[in-house]
């Protein structure tokens, strides 16, 4: 059985009329299923690839390697 977890979403005004488009167009219906939608798609792309780890997100960032 899969966990539930909380995800807290901030969103900007064209980001949110981006979702309520895509909504209209007929693919979720409606903003927590779209978001839900778009994690499991996130997930199913992502399963088995290596995490990236924080040393190689600041080298990604420009911070001088360790």
């Amino acid at each position: 059985m899969a966990t539930e977890r909380v995800v807290v979403l901030r969103l900007n005004q064209q980001q949110l009329e981006l979702l309520d488009r895509t909504i209209a167009r007929g693919v979720a219906p409606d903003r927590v299923a779209l978001v839900r939608r778009a994690l499991r798609e996130h997930a199913a792309a992502h399963a088995g690839k290596p995490r990236a780890q924080e040393s190689d997100l600041e080298n990604e960032r420009g911070a001088p390697r360790r």
